[in-house]
């Protein structure tokens, strides 16, 4: 099975005492496919500048996983960013959500998420995407 990758399971994954360590590995570990969006390589590399991660570090990691043989980068298209800001406005919320939304709204398109944000689980769990891991 593939599914879109959430930055929360990368950062999860790369930090051994994280409270979701195991079971980020354990997810990653079971996918046949990693589908990571852009957005979330961006976001990846501001968590770690903001826990003050070296350079080479992080460039090690962000390599480790675009080059691992699961993985598979996607870029959002414009009706991405359309959707996204549309369910932004729907719903009545600010752009912080932006980021999420466009996560979303690539799920929509792939079928199915790995994350461990509880708010994006909710989301996604109403418009039919299946979640990994199942439970929290």
């Amino acid at each position: 099975m593939k599914a879109l990758i959430d930055t929360n399971v990368l950062v999860y994954d790369t930090f051994e005492d994280s409270i979701y360590h195991a079971e980020a590995k354990k997810l990653l570990d079971s996918l046949d496919g990693w589908i990571i969006p852009s957005i979330v390589v961006h976001e990846y590399v501001w968590v770690m500048r903001a826990l003050k991660i070296e350079v080479g570090e992080v460039v090690y990691k962000v390599e480790e996983y675009l080059q691992h043989h699961k993985a598979g980068l996607i870029n959002e298209t414009s009706q991405d960013i359309g959707r996204a800001l549309s369910l932004i406005e729907k719903e009545g919320l600010n752009l912080s959500q932006y980021n999420d939304k466009i996560i979303l709204s690539l799920a929509l398109k792939v079928g199915s998420l790995a994350t461990f944000d509880k708010k994006l689980r909710k989301q996604a769990l109403t418009r039919k995407i299946q979640i990994l891991p199942e439970r929290l």
